[in-house]
């Protein structure tokens, strides 16, 4: 009981700092009320009683810390507490939020530095100022000073500026006015009386002035924007209030002083909770559970009354725990310094044991050096221009090679041989992710270790002048470790400190393997550490996050999820069931897709802008591609990206598998799928020959190693040697290849070869940027809605007429061959340039152009225009539509496609999200009058067919390719 009577009155205090921290968080509606009525006076007035008893606590900190004996340990000791209560703060968050930012670590681990809890780092300041501000201040001086110190407030207060630098009550500044005043009253003698005229008269203009005000505001300026000028902790008279009150009940506020050691830390850590934004919100989230005004202060109230209650039951274990673990010992012992020492020998005293620390820690301090250098170094090599790189990754990097060392060294117990290994290790790794991304413009993946076991055919591949260097260096590496472990040797490590570092370097290295495991802590953390894998390139992470992060970004890809029922014998079920599809398909078709001239056309970004809600053009952009689209098979097509995703609807089209069943960590099949596949089944494989054309560079995408995989005999792109890309030509200021070009070097490839083939053309004239292209661009005038450039859509505008007059000239140019040939023409997404709200108009900033032409010649050959099934459809619809309108027999695998395309809606990634280079997400279905429909809306016969879809994707690049033993895919 005489521990609760100590504590009780401060305790209360504590009790309204939490209340004020709390409850005037914006989250909550309350907060802003803003109407010219009671309430908002009510409001006023009760905002600045918690200010009051907030200026309460800070007073009495002020006078508990003036009152210590001087000692540079005890501020040392608070800062720590500081870090250790912030960096709580960030774990908690992460574990039971599962929210992390690196930015909050960095506030943790720096918090005076990065400015990031400014009343803590007062007490911290103030912890070694405010005692020797006793030794130097008389009563009368002391008196003074309150004056002085009252004068930035009195200032502050009458013009309403701040000249100080007191930011409204929330700086180091203000502050430490409060905690110096607060010292200051402590030494004043207590005139009872006096001290309770001037509370009176403070209270009296406070309450009227606070009370007022709101009137005044809306009198002087019509809303509420001034409401709130003397509700802040640097109001004159509101500080005079808490002053009064502190000096009355001085006694009761500081009877803690005796314990100051866990007060210190109490205090250090609240003053980092109560300024933490994150904790705030938390608790006003929670608050803000339930609308009523009524219940939010309940709410508030009751996570009050329990801070209160674990402040008055905490002390007693917390000082048990400190008293068993000795934990103030072991800080003193390693901060001693003598109570009669001056401030300089307390200083000297601290320096010289720091340094004879540092000393001894040598060892592990320049394994970290190295291991910053070769991070360093790593990301530098793989392109940046510049040393400054991303700090998060760099350290992250530096933190993974240093455990590596460490590993080692916990294996072998040898310093310098773990070290020199661990160093020459990475610099090996280093350069072969410079050989790599110079040969193929990415780094080194985890997929590319198995290439270790054709160790001969790698090494061939290397100038020979790098491997003589490299064993050079290996030897010198040898000798340098022979020499160093006999001469100078380092102190071994314990075995219990052995098993610490293998199973810390296990851990951290085993993490990767759930990097990607979408909403997982893990995912969390390393997102929050702003590591951006960038699985569409490569080899821009590499750049950005490094070469060992991104190596590691790659372990986590699960290419899809196991559906229910996948064995050997449902695929067998599958194929003969198929197989008879096919033959019931088959039964009145006459053709074969190897007999025709199939070309499918990835028009990037192609949507017509009049779809896209809030967009008006003066002019229709595409005439004639309107005109084509109303003579033939045509409709909108879904795409399961919005400014960007190329590869991946290419990738659907060729493939007929579905980017909504992939796993969330495949992202982009063409970079993480297809180069580590032995058999990618596509159209490719129904014709004798195929062949690729891009106007554009091939690493792009892995294109130069994906087009062979695929089955593509020639790959036509810039900077290619052997079938270079001819008839080039740009648009006023686009830098890349026109569509012209693009359409120009297609006509080259059908008079290269005259028999069957398939071509896949990808162009690039109206990829982004959409910024001061083209010119008379104010043909097509824009209006649109808000956030969305108006100069941006009329570019891109410009950028598609151009190429409706490219198609348009194309098409009358295969129309003139005597051979049949059929074209499918698609817009892969839209560009992502309009602003409009995706969960609001995701579907329309999905529908992209397409149609399906097939020239004279195809329809004497029994080719005809599409009617059923073609005003929605994804871009896996292509294969059975190009094969059902060219008459064309079908494999099983096609008669699969052609029954999905037939019986199911069109099918993509969420419309509700952007869908490129993140995860992927369930499937979204879009029937033909253009409406989401749910799968539970299926019937039996759907699902099923849905499910042996699955199944087929599933097997053919995750499981274990069963059906390519059969005539499944053939």
């Amino acid at each position: 009981m005489k521990h609760v009577r100590a504590w009780w009155p401060f305790t209360l205090l504590i009790f309204g700092w939490g209340i004020n921290a709390i409850i005037w968080a914006p989250q909550l509606t309350y907060v802003k009320y803003a109407h010219n009525n009671w309430t908002m006076v009510g409001i006023q007035l009760l905002h600045s009683g918690t200010i009051i008893v907030f200026l309460t606590v800070l007073l009495t900190i002020g006078a508990v810390l003036t009152r210590q004996t001087f000692s540079l340990a005890r501020t040392v000791k608070f800062w720590l507490y500081t870090i250790l209560t912030a960096s709580l703060a960030v774990i908690v968050d992460w574990l039971v939020f599962n929210q992390f930012n690196y930015h909050r670590l960095y506030n943790a681990l720096l918090p005076i530095s990065r400015n990031a809890a400014p009343l803590a780092t007062a007490v911290i300041i103030a912890s070694g100022i405010l005692p020797w501000l006793r030794t130097k201040t008389s009563k009368h001086s002391a008196s003074t000073g309150i004056t002085l110190l009252a004068l930035p407030l009195a200032a502050t207060s009458l013009f309403n500026q701040d000249m100080f630098g007191l930011l409204k009550g929330n700086s180091v500044a203000f502050y430490l006015l409060i905690l110096t005043i607060g010292a200051l009253a402590d030494q004043l003698t207590v005139n009872r009386r006096r001290t309770i005229k001037w509370l009176s008269a403070a209270l009296i203009i406070n309450i009227l002035l606070v009370a007022v005000m709101p009137n005044a505001a809306f009198q002087t300026h019509a809303s509420m924007v001034t409401a709130g000028r003397f509700t802040t902790p640097t109001f004159l008279p509101t500080v005079i209030i808490a002053g009064c009150t502190f000096t009355l009940f001085s006694k009761q506020l500081t009877r803690f002083v005796a314990a100051l050691d866990y007060p210190g830390y109490f205090l250090t850590g609240l003053a980092v909770l109560f300024s933490d934004p994150v904790v705030i919100s938390r608790a006003a989230k929670l608050t803000s559970l339930t609308a009523n005004f009524a219940g939010q202060i309940g709410i508030i109230l009751f996570l009050a009354l329990l801070g209160m209650a674990i402040g008055l039951i905490l002390p007693s274990p917390v000082n048990g725990l400190q008293a068993r673990w000795q934990l103030s010992r072991r800080i003193n012992r390693c901060l001693a310094t003598a109570t009669d020492q001056t401030t300089d020998q307390q200083l000297l005293t601290i320096t010289r044991r720091v340094t004879r620390a540092i000393g001894h820690r040598w060892p592990s301090l320049l394994a970290f050096l190295v291991a910053y250098v070769l991070a360093d170094l790593s990301i530098y090599y793989m392109g940046n221009d510049t040393i400054f790189v991303k700090q998060s990754m760099l350290w992250l990097t530096t933190l993974l090679i240093f455990l590596t060392f460490k590993a080692l060294q916990a294996l072998t117990n040898r310093y310098w041989l773990s070290l020199l290994v661990t160093g020459m290790s990475n610099i090996i790794w280093i350069i072969a992710n410079i050989q790599k991304m110079n040969l193929r413009n990415e780094p080194i993946l985890p997929s590319e270790l198995a290439m270790i076991d054709d160790l001969d055919s790698l090494l061939k591949m290397i100038d020979y002048h790098l491997l003589i260097y490299s064993g050079i260096a290996i030897v010198v590496v040898i000798v340098a470790i022979v020499v160093l472990e006999h001469r100078y040797r380092a102190q071994r490590l314990t075995w219990p400190w052995r098993i610490f570092w293998l199973i810390l370097a296990v851990c951290a290295f085993g993490s990767s393997a759930f990097w990607n495991h979408h909403g997982s802590r893990m995912q969390t953390i390393m997102a929050g550490l702003d590591d951006q894998p960038h699985f569409i390139h490569q080899a821009v992470g590499a750049k950005q996050n490094g070469p060992t992060v991104q190596f590691l970004n790659n372990v986590d890809i699960t290419v899809m999820t196991r559906p229910h029922g996948y064995s050997k014998a449902a695929m067998e079920r599958i194929s003969r069931e198929y197989n008879q599809t096919a033959r019931q398909i088959n039964a009145t078709r006459t053709d074969q897709l190897k007999d025709q001239t199939i070309i499918f056309n990835l028009s990037e970004s192609f949507a017509n802008p009049d779809r896209v809600p809030g967009v008006t053009l003066k002019a229709n952009p595409i005439p004639r591609i309107d005109h084509i689209k109303k003579q033939t098979t045509s409709g909108i097509m879904i795409s399961s990206g919005y400014g960007g995703g190329t590869a991946d609807m290419e990738y659907m089209s060729l493939t007929g598998f579905a980017m909504c069943n992939f796993a969330q960590t495949l992202s982009t099949p063409y970079t993480q799928l297809v180069p580590y596949l032995k058999h990618n089944p596509t159209i490719v494989q129904s014709f004798k020959y195929a062949a690729a054309i891009h106007p554009y560079s091939k690493k792009f995408y892995d294109r130069g190693t994906d087009y062979p995989k695929f089955g593509f005999k020639k790959f036509s792109y810039l900077g290619s040697k052997q079938y270079p890309i001819r008839h080039q030509k740009k648009i006023d200021r686009n830098t890349y290849m026109s569509d012209q070009t693009a359409y120009a070097n297609t006509l080259d490839q059908l008079k290269a070869h005259h028999g069957a083939q398939f071509i896949n053309l990808v162009t690039m004239q109206n990829h982004l940027p959409y910024n001061n292209l083209y010119n008379r661009i104010n043909r097509f005038h824009a209006t649109v809605g808000d956030g969305t450039d108006p100069a941006q859509v009329e570019n891109y505008a410009m950028g598609i007429h151009y190429t409706d007059a490219a198609v348009d000239h194309f098409i009358k140019e295969i129309s003139k061959l005597n051979r049949p040939i059929t074209l499918v023409f698609y817009g892969d997404h839209l560009p992502g340039i309009y602003r409009n709200s995706m969960k609001k108009d995701g579907l329309k900033l999905h529908e992209t152009d397409y149609f399906i032409y097939s020239n004279p010649a195809a329809q004497r050959q029994g080719a005809r225009k599409l009617t059923r099934s073609t005003h929605y459809v994804g871009p896996n619809d292509f294969i059975a539509m190009a094969a059902e309108q060219t008459n064309s027999r079908v494999t099983p695998y096609q008669a699969l496609l052609t029954r999905l395309y037939h019986e199911l809606p069109a099918y993509a990634l969420s419309t509700q999200q952007n869908g490129t280079n993140s995860f992927n997400s369930a499937p979204e279905y879009v029937n033909q009058q253009g409406k989401v429909v749910n799968y539970n809306s299926f019937t039996k016969k759907q699902k099923k067919l849905w499910h042996d879809y699955q199944l087929v994707q599933y097997d053919i690049t995750a499981g274990h390719h069963y059906l390519l033993k059969t005539n499944m895919m053939k």
